[in-house]
């Protein structure tokens, strides 16, 4: 089965970090607010409000207090990856990711 994503930054905040909004092809949607080193994710509301505990450190490689939904925690790690990879291509975050993956 093949399916997509759709990453899009839609504010950056000094203050705060970079605030995504992201859509699967299944319809599963959110957003993920990236730190000021570009190093921390976490699902957030549009306005950058953290939502739960769930937490990515791309230095580390481990997700912390995971989201008990199967579909959430793989829809947020599908998006925090894509937008971690395509910073480490571009050499900063970018504004906007698509990926198919399967």
């Amino acid at each position: 089965m093949t399916a997509s994503l759709t990453c899009r930054k839609v504010v950056l905040s000094l203050g705060a970090g970079s605030i995504y909004a992201w859509e699967t092809a299944e319809g599963v949607t959110g957003n993920i607010m990236i730190d000021p080193e570009g190093s921390l994710a976490r699902p957030c509301t549009p306005e950058g409000i953290a939502i739960g505990d769930m937490l990515l450190d791309k230095n580390v490689g481990n997700v912390e207090n995971p989201d008990p939904d199967p579909k959430l925690r793989r829809a947020f790690l599908i998006a925090a990856s894509a937008i971690f990879q395509e910073g480490e291509r571009q050499g900063r975050l970018p504004d906007k990711v698509t990926r198919t993956y399967w």
